[in-house]
């Protein structure tokens, strides 16, 4: 069955040239990539919502070993501190060995931490285990931004890219419901599995054409570039390879020193690093990973006759639906308008929780009439979340940045996220239970309004618009060799 899963996969991203390809194009094989690279996404997603079902499986009688709170502290915040790893990582194999060969490479240390985690005997191989799957998805979301929207076109990229937002709500949903309908082993067991599957189908994806372009092999990109777009000749993909080309020989003309210094000695990267932090900060600071890892805890205040962990299935699974509207969403309106948006309703879910909690914990009076509020407030900071602030960022750290440092830029912006993480993560039970879970709460909708605010102050529209397009947005010599390029190709027409 496996031999035949894989000639299929094989057959499809193979098709004879003139036989099988359609001379008009086709988005198909740039969607069979995204779908087949996110499935590592789905596991982060697993690895993300583990401490939610975990801990208070580990920290009760049923458990192999028991754990302090001290220690569920850093099971939770160690996913983190491996994710920076991660990232810093990432960068030494992604412009080397290819964004495919590092998406599988960063998958090993996933599968090993798994594994780990179904074997665990103490705390200690939890922490490992944890520090390993957290580095697995460090080096996997730094790598695939690059790789989504390096083989997307420019009319599709807001879908193709929300493939990844998808794929980790998909993860945090399904791995949910495992935990709450089977057991912890299951869990780990499934999330091995899935790792697996990625292993063995990801393969048979297509590099991307900028990777061959980096390494001067423009025939092996022009023949990628017509596998993902699925014409028959490169007559079709001519003009659309020479604007790259174009485009990355102006970035090394310009990229003179480290590439992580180019990001803050040009205006226009110093731009790009000031709009990628604010979106970050804000998807991170709203509080949705504190929220997530301890779900299970908030809901369990609540007096609904539906069991916790059921209720965190429910809250989890509205994000596949939303996730599928987004698609549609960040191809037909501007981002910066989405995300702001997205911002204000997630702000006044937060606060609504906020209000919740404030009412049972300081001034102690009985909720019992809306108890529906913690999970109504938190589904819909789930839309509201997955809409903008959850996804965008994914996709303006691939669309802002020259190739040559898009790889440092993405990593800046993953330890920006991993800083966020691990403060909100590491913070969120020292101060709640210091100053109360309605304080934390309510912080965390003051920093994620005025994140969304100044994102879309300084924002710049990327809508509709080719890499290289965003790129002379910003870098005006740039405009202009492009112009005078499409002129050329209109006299060659003519």
């Amino acid at each position: 069955m496996k031999n035949c899963c894989t000639s299929r996969i094989r057959q499809y991203f193979n098709k004879n040239d003139n036989k099988e390809l359609k001379s008009d194009g086709s988005h198909s094989k740039q969607y069979m990539a995204a779908i087949c690279a996110c499935i590592t996404i789905a596991v982060c997603g697993g690895g993300q919502s583990w401490s939610s079902p975990a801990i208070p499986y580990l920290t009760s009688k049923n458990s192999p070993f028991l754990v302090t709170d001290y220690q569920v502290t850093w099971i939770s915040s160690l996913y983190n501190v491996g994710d920076l790893i991660g990232v810093l990582l990432n960068p030494l194999f992604i412009d080397r060995i290819g964004r495919k060969n590092t998406l599988l490479l960063s998958a090993l240390p996933g599968l090993i931490g798994w594994c780990l985690i179904i074997f665990a005997k103490n705390y200690i191989h939890l922490y490992i285990a944890r520090l390993l799957t957290g580095i697995s998805q460090g080096s996997t979301l730094n790598c695939l931004v690059i790789y989504l929207t390096e083989i997307s076109e420019k009319n599709i990229r807001g879908r193709l890219v929300n493939i990844l937002h998808l794929s980790l709500s998909f993860g945090v949903f399904v791995f949910s419901a495992i935990s709450a309908f089977t057991s912890y082993y299951i869990l780990n067991i499934s999330a091995a599995l899935l790792m697996l599957l990625f292993l063995f189908v990801f393969p048979l994806s297509p590099e991307t054409p900028y990777y061959y372009l980096l390494q001067q092999k423009k025939d092996d990109a022009t023949k990628c570039m017509m596998r993902l777009r699925g014409f028959n000749s490169s007559e079709k993909v001519e003009n659309e390879i020479r604007e790259m080309i174009l485009a990355i020989e102006e970035d090394r003309k310009n990229t003179k020193r480290f590439a992580v210094w180019e990001l803050f000695s040009k205006s226009y990267n110093r731009k790009a690093v000031l709009i990628m932090f604010f979106m970050k900060m804000t998807q991170i600071m709203s509080g949705v990973n504190p929220l997530t890892y301890n779900a299970e805890e908030i809901l369990s205040h609540n007096n609904l006759p539906i069991k916790p962990g059921v209720q965190v299935v429910m809250w989890h699974g509205i994000a596949l639906p939303a996730s599928l509207i987004t698609g549609w969403i960040l191809d037909k309106f501007e981002r910066k308008i989405i995300f702001l948006s997205s911002g204000v309703f997630t702000t006044l879910c937060l606060i609504a929780l906020g209000i919740y909690f404030f009412i049972t914990d300081y001034l102690h009076k009985d909720t019992s009439s809306y108890g529906w509020l913690p999970l109504v407030a938190l589904i819909v900071f789930q839309m509201s979340y997955t809409f903008g602030i959850g996804s965008i960022p994914y996709i303006i750290q691939g669309e802002l940045f020259p190739i040559q440092v898009k790889g440092s830029a993405v990593c800046l912006g993953r330890i920006i996220t991993d800083v966020f993480a691990f403060a909100t993560t590491a913070g969120y039970h020292p101060m709640s239970n210091a100053y109360g879970a309605y304080t934390t709460l309510w912080f965390f909708a003051l920093v994620t309004l005025f994140g969304s605010l100044v994102s879309f102050w300084i924002a710049i529209d990327t809508l509709r618009k080719s890499l290289e397009e965003i790129q002379a947005l910003q870098n005006p010599e740039l405009g202009r060799k492009l112009e005078l390029e499409r002129q050329n190709t209109l006299s060659r027409r003519r």
